[in-house]
């Protein structure tokens, strides 16, 4: 009996309890898919956010793009974004990269200068400054080479500074492009006027090249195809240095055609053809002749340079040349020929040779110490052999100081006033700066005239050089 009452008691209690149950899970599922669905709505906002500074990013990088500032002077202060409630931070990083674009465009406006066919041109040369003193007045009218900055035994100059152009023409058919250059230098000599200190512009080099990538064709005026490289000096600007005294210098007009041989990624052939045009005027003929020698006559010179590349720094270029040529003089003809040897070997960061050679008969139309020819009794004209040559080494101790020395000698068989000619030299140049170049060299030229005389000169040079 006791029993049946518990029962009785207990089935409504668990019956309550089995309903009320459910009805809690109800309560908190309800507010758990309520909190999730105020997160989605948060995220939902923040996207819509993060899409409209996207769009706002677009429309500022297409106005940094066309070159418009978002914001000028008197406009509206920027706008606050809603959302964010802070100001755009886009619009300042704009407006610094149309600041650094506008600078960018003027500076290029300051630097250009105009064309009238709208093509690149660059202007390049330097001043030089040269202060000097000789043991001896130095003659460059008498043909002996004693070729210093001045004719008197000291002095200063600036005649030896250069200035020059360059330029890219159009592109030409094969991915060829049109290329030339012009230097001057103010050695011309005194105006018409004859002022005192008044100097005339004078063509060194021109170049008007039609480059491809293994090919060029050029017209210009150079130095001789045989004879390409130079000794570094700033003393001997206006005639280069060792001229007479085996550096073939003289400035000619030529058609050049090169071809360039690639065999293998580090070495090849630069095999070069020339036709130029020869100049008498540094011939030694008497003046019973003068009249009769023709100033100029056509030539031809090839040159065969193989090199090789060990590494960035380390490479060596040789090169074998040829030239022939006739002179006209006294109603004969002088014929001219040619063998040269010039290399360019850096074994070493810290060291560079450089030279030629050449040897054979009448040079004096390529620059020489001018006996090309004698003139016999009976108007018997014969050429003059001659063998000569020179040779630097370069030592670049740091990146700023460079010491040089060099030499060179050439020996003619016959001719007449000075024979034999051997000049050495040494200089150091310091870089001041990139385009700042202080250089002090001392000189020595020892002379042989026909007649067995001597003459040394001694020179001493001051050079301040700025590039542009």
């Amino acid at each position: 009996m006791t029993h049946r009452w518990f029962m009785l008691l207990f089935l409504p209690a668990a019956v309550l309890f089995s309903q009320e149950q459910p009805a809690q899970q109800n309560v908190d599922s309800g507010q758990t898919i309520q909190r999730i669905q105020e997160r989605l709505d948060s995220l939902e906002q923040e996207n819509r956010q993060l899409l409209q500074e996207v769009r706002d990013l677009r429309k500022d990088l297409n106005a940094a793009r066309q070159g418009a500032q978002p914001v000028q002077s008197g406009d509206a202060p920027p706008k606050h974004d809603q959302a964010a409630g802070e100001p755009k931070s886009a619009s300042p990083a704009v407006e610094d990269r149309v600041a650094v674009n506008e600078a960018r465009t003027a500076e290029q406006a300051q630097t250009k200068v105009e064309a009238s066919q709208k093509f690149p041109i660059s202007i390049n040369g330097m001043l030089l400054f040269n202060a000097f003193s000789n043991s001896k007045a130095a003659n460059y009218q008498n043909a002996t080479y004693e070729l210093f900055s001045g004719p008197s035994s000291s002095g200063a100059t600036f005649t030896q500074s250069l200035l020059g152009l360059g330029f890219q023409g159009p592109q030409l058919p094969g991915n060829g492009r049109v290329n030339g250059s012009i230097m001057m230098d103010f050695s011309g000599g005194p105006t018409p006027s004859g002022q005192p200190g008044s100097n005339l512009f004078r063509i060194r080099e021109a170049d008007l090249s039609f480059d491809w990538k293994n090919r060029s064709i050029s017209v210009g005026q150079y130095k001789p195809l045989i004879a390409p490289l130079a000794p570094q000096s700033l003393a001997e600007v206006a005639v280069p240095p060792l001229a007479g005294a085996g550096n073939l210098w003289l400035w000619l007009p030529q058609l050049r055609y090169e071809e360039r041989i690639h065999l293998g990624l580090n070495s090849g052939i630069t095999a070069q053809a020339a036709f130029l045009q020869t100049d008498e005027q540094y011939a030694k003929v008497s003046a019973d002749y003068s009249s009769s020698l023709l100033a100029a006559r056509p030539a031809l010179e090839g040159r065969f340079a193989f090199w090789h590349k060990f590494d960035d720094v380390r490479r060596f270029e040789i090169a074998p040349g040829f030239h022939l040529s006739s002179t006209r003089v006294a109603g004969a003809i002088v014929p001219s020929r040619i063998a040269s040897l010039d290399w360019s070997i850096t074994p070493l960061s810290k060291l560079q040779f450089t030279g030629s050679v050449y040897q054979g008969q009448n040079v004096a139309s390529l620059g020489s110490l001018g006996n090309g020819f004698t003139i016999g009794p009976g108007d018997i004209v014969r050429a003059v052999h001659s063998s000569a040559g020179w040779a630097q080494v370069a030592v670049p101790v740091t990146k700023r100081l460079t010491v040089n020395v060099f030499g060179g000698l050439e020996n003619d068989d016959g001719g007449s006033g000075v024979v034999r000619n051997w000049t050495y030299a040494s200089n150091v140049m310091y870089h001041f700066g990139p385009n700042v170049v202080v250089s002090v060299e001392a000189l020595q030229m020892r002379a042989k005239y026909l007649s067995g005389s001597h003459l040394v000169v001694n020179h001493y040079d001051l050079g301040v050089a700025y590039l542009f």
